[in-house]
């Protein structure tokens, strides 16, 4: 192949980096490798340490391939995907602990109270001790908030919208790649339930989601709801005699059979995620003090970016 066409696949000479769909593929593509090589290691391991392995991998992966995307193909830093840590960033982090975690207990609780889920054992450690199995739960789930949404909020959404932005203005931009990765994030999420309603429940969970990250300039608040979701699902209310069976688990639940929307990726997990963009919005207005588009924050916006982080102190 000539190098004037491999240029022009490749390179945008114009903007001196590599066109769009490969500064999405490297790292998207070199993650769910990374997430397929975790859980290749010999021997029968615990529950809780495959999720580590399988966790930690990717987001090693996605973090080194940014980065790398960064310096040689000239890609976006991780910076400016909202991967930039300081003071609010961990205020963030934590706020979005608090609201994945309240967005899913909400829903499961009513139904107990209901009469349509049931506790069926309490403190089960699972393959391990409570203790140990709960911490390297924690820890693998804070590893798949990082490499999800820096890969499929960050790199895909933010790419997407620079790539449409030649056809559209920043805002239709921005909006196309919000779909596009949200469509991605249902797609590869889809086959982990047989429900029906579970490609609704995940296209709503990356709308909610990708607006909640656009809203707040950075990837904290989300990094730490995901985690947060995942680890409330499977320690705080585990569905017994599914997949997390293995797991060390604070309750674990059964539900109505005869209600099928109550299975997995059902009623209850679309209520949570929609809980968890309004509480995620309601803290964005509590601690910016107004809930908009920051786009300029994140780069997509033709105005000046303004450095926001230097410039809002800290609330709450």
């Amino acid at each position: 192949m000539p190098a004037r066409v491999r240029r022009t696949i490749f390179w945008v000479r114009s903007r001196e980096r590599a066109r769009v769909p490969w500064l999405i593929a490297i790292p998207l593509l070199g993650a769910f490798v990374a997430t397929s090589a975790g859980t290749l290691v010999p021997g029968e391991l615990a529950l809780p340490v495959e999720a580590l392995l399988a966790s930690a991998s990717p987001a090693v992966a996605a973090v080194l391939l940014v980065a790398a995307s960064s310096r040689w193909l000239g890609g976006r830093k991780l910076a400016d995907y909202g991967l930039a840590i300081d003071r609010r960033w961990m205020v963030d982090l934590a706020a979005g602990l608090g609201i994945g975690a309240v967005a899913v207990s909400a829903p499961y609780l009513i139904a107990i109270s209901g009469g349509w889920a049931r506790v069926v054992a309490t403190f089960d450690p699972g393959d391990l001790a409570l203790g140990t199995g709960i911490l390297l739960y924690v820890l693998a789930m804070l590893f798949t908030g990082l490499w999800e949404e820096l890969v499929l909020r960050g790199v895909f959404l933010c790419n997407a919208a620079d790539g449409l932005r030649r056809w559209l203005t920043p805002q239709r931009a921005v909006a196309g790649g919000l779909a596009l990765s949200t469509l991605v994030f249902a797609l590869g999420h889809i086959g982990q339930t047989g429900v029906s309603a579970t490609l609704l429940t995940f296209l709503l969970s990356g709308v909610v989601v990708g607006v909640v990250y656009l809203c707040s300039g950075d990837l904290a608040l989300v990094i730490g709801a995901h985690a947060a979701f995942n680890i409330t699902s499977n320690v705080l209310f585990a569905r017994a005699g599914g997949p997390a069976d293995g797991l060390s688990s604070v309750m674990r639940i059964e539900v109505d059979t005869s209600l099928p929307l109550l299975a997995q990726g059902g009623v209850l997990e679309f209520a949570a995620f929609g809980l968890l963009g309004v509480f995620g919005l309601l803290w964005l207005r509590y601690a910016r003090g107004s809930v908009v588009l920051r786009l300029a924050a994140l780069g997509l916006d033709d105005g000046p970016d303004v450095n926001e982080r230097a410039s809002k102190p800290v609330q709450g």
